[in-house]
């Protein structure tokens, strides 16, 4: 009985690895390198045809079912090709945490308020693509009852008439730092001086004009301003990018949690594409599919 069980339970996951296979190669770049000694990962995805979409699993659901629990029931059936923890959590224990700052997942509202210091508000579509604004520009875009709308979430009024929007588009958004935005740096020198690993979401256009995203993991520690500035960098001067429309933070804090899968469905096993937190504790999570 004993051997039947580890063989089914052998059967599942390789079921569930399967599930995960099967993307344009064409869509997807990963490489490890290194710049003035230093490793890093970058991962690249062409948004051209809208085959490479985003999700966003923003906190656990109503019916007590935690953030890893979602994403493994959701992943079973999709070309999954990375995944990563996602903004701040108010607490190192998964079970009870929440995401820092203005949060809705799927359309349900997790937390009204937002954190001051947290610039960056990310909004992911149902379809599947990401946007982010500044909240200091107080200049949110988005379309209601078929009109455009500029909203100011720090304004009650247009607070609440943006959730009743998110609500209504099913979106998901979350509240991060904002590092770059519109091919500019926003954070200063004099930014928190703890040293850590980091890890970052940039979005950014070729030089056709089309939407590519970049995941750039940094495993040497670093100040915030340190690895924003690296990344940037990167970005610049390594992978040539004339226009990155914004950058945003990932968490490696309590839940760094990262993995890359190749076109087949199996994970890579370059440690410069992994994080040192298990899944099952992730409090949010950031997915890139194929679909």
């Amino acid at each position: 009985m004993k051997i039947s069980k580890l063989l089914l339970a052998a059967i599942s996951q390789i079921m569930f690895v399967s599930a995960m296979a099967q993307y344009d190669a064409s869509l997807v770049e990963y490489k490890s390198s290194s710049i003035a000694g230093e490793t890093y990962s970058v991962i690249k995805m062409s948004r051209k045809g809208e085959r490479v979409k985003v999700k966003y699993f923003a906190a656990n659901a109503p019916d007590g079912s935690l953030v890893y629990e979602r994403y493994q029931k959701w992943a079973s059936n999709k070309n999954v090709i990375a995944v990563s923890s996602g903004t701040y959590m108010t607490d190192c224990n998964a079970r009870k945490a929440l995401p820092v700052g203005f949060c809705v997942d799927n359309g349900t509202i997790v937390n009204r308020q937002e954190k001051n210091g947290l610039d960056g508000l990310a909004v992911v579509y149902a379809t599947g693509g990401i946007v982010a604004s500044n909240i200091k520009d107080g200049n949110l875009s988005v379309k209601i009852d078929g009109q455009n709308a500029t909203l100011d979430i720090r304004n009650a009024f247009d607070r609440e008439r943006f959730l009743k929007w998110a609500q209504g588009e099913s979106a998901t958004v979350f509240q991060t730092h904002l590092f770059v935005y519109k091919n500019q740096l926003k954070l200063g020198t004099n930014s928190s001086p703890n040293l850590a690993s980091r890890r970052f979401l940039a979005v950014c256009k070729d030089e056709d004009g089309y939407v590519v995203h970049y995941i750039i993991n940094l495993p040497k520690e670093a100040t915030i301003y340190q690895g924003s500035d690296k990344a940037f960098k990167i970005l610049k001067d390594a992978e040539y990018v004339q226009d990155v429309v914004f950058m945003i933070n990932l968490d490696t804090g309590c839940q760094n949690v990262f993995s890359l899968f190749d076109s087949k469905g199996n994970k890579v096993a370059n440690k410069n594409f992994a994080g040192d937190t298990d899944i099952t504790n992730a409090s949010n999570l950031i997915v890139y599919y194929y679909e």
